[in-house]
């Protein structure tokens, strides 16, 4: 690894959890400047707090009041992922930087085609009965089926995920339409061949109006239920909601009930209520049996978890490391945590 005596006077030490087998943790975090690991195991994604007591980086994307408290040396907290809503804002120490990591977009914008063709030609449901000798789902006795060509496809949420989603489903040749929290990214989805709106009304507009509905915003206070029995009541029968943002977006007994009641036509969804804790556990994703329903595509929160998404994220981190050794400005800095 190479070292940069003249712009770090000693090496940075960086917390980190432990590579794969057979993997190499400088070809993992490809850092320019010379670096101390502090290579340590985390449980339920987070180290024990001793670990940071003398850390100057802290690569994860948990942290708590006990972490906060060890950390005494702490300079930035780097998140190899998007989401920042388990960094708790008070445990952050002061002047602290908090930065994430995108690049996530094109592998979640695949995944969310994929079981909208998925969900509207019924691909699970034919498959599974016609494995077993069911010839029901032949046109001849189903009848036809929908597609996607000129349907209507809504986005809640026009980030870096909502816009390359807008891209695919515009190659599907739907429309597109989309809510988002800035009035001034209306420029930049006219642009994209979108028709967009900012707010609560803007929302609801998306959701009467869309055979699809992805939810992609993240999770914040202000988005926490932000998708409740109100919001998906505004649904039409045979729409679908796809959610790979955060389960909590959504709350999860209105979700259950409107599948249940099949009040909307189903729904795929990535992210969950309950994660394992450990190594070993295997939870129920959530108090609710979604699992029992035949009109779900359930998945374990992996539309994001690819190659690419891996190694484009830790180039992100690896040259933000390089920029606190040298002094330059972070990348992706989130505000409202320590460094405020």
């Amino acid at each position: 690894m190479p070292s940069d005596s003249t712009d770090s006077p000693r090496p940075l030490k960086v917390v980190v959890s432990p590579v794969p087998e057979g993997s190499q943790i400088d070809n993992r975090w490809p850092v320019s400047v010379n670096v101390e690991w502090i290579v340590t195991e985390y449980v339920d994604n987070k180290p024990e707090p001793s670990a940071l007591a003398d850390a100057d980086v802290y690569i994860g994307t948990d942290f708590n009041v006990a972490m906060g408290k060890a950390a005494k040396s702490l300079k930035a907290i780097l998140i190899p992922a998007a989401g920042y809503d388990r960094i708790e804002p008070d445990a952050v120490p002061k002047n602290v930087i908090v930065a994430n990591a995108y690049h996530h977009e094109a592998p979640i914008a695949e995944w969310v085609m994929a079981v909208a063709v998925a969900l509207d030609h019924e691909l699970f449901h034919s498959d599974r009965s016609f494995r077993n000798g069911d010839w029901s789902q032949w046109p001849g006795r189903h009848g036809p089926y929908r597609e996607l060509y000129g349907r209507t496809f809504g986005i809640i949420g026009y980030g870096a995920i909502g816009k390359r989603v807008a891209r695919l489903a515009n190659a599907y040749e739907m429309r597109v339409i989309a809510a988002g929290r800035r009035s001034e990214t209306l420029h930049e989805a006219k642009a994209d061949g979108v028709e967009y709106g900012a707010g609560r009304e803007a929302m609801d507009w998306v959701l009467r109006g869309s055979d699809f509905v992805l939810v992609s915003t993240p999770l914040m206070d202000s988005t926490q239920n932000l998708i409740g029995e109100r919001e998906l009541s505004l649904l039409r029968p045979n729409a679908y909601l796809i959610n790979p943002a955060r389960g909590h977006i959504v709350n999860e007994k209105a979700l259950y009930n409107a599948l249940v009641s099949k009040s909307i036509a189903g729904a795929a969804i990535d992210t969950w209520y309950e994660y394992p804790v450990s190594s070993d556990d295997s939870p129920r994703p959530s108090k609710y049996p979604f699992w029992e329903l035949e009109n779900v595509i359930m998945t374990p929160h992996h539309s994001g978890a690819t190659i690419g998404t891996l190694d484009r994220r830790a180039a992100t981190v690896a040259a933000n490391i390089d920029r606190l050794a040298k002094g330059q400005p972070l990348m992706n800095v989130i505000s409202g945590f320590g460094a405020e």
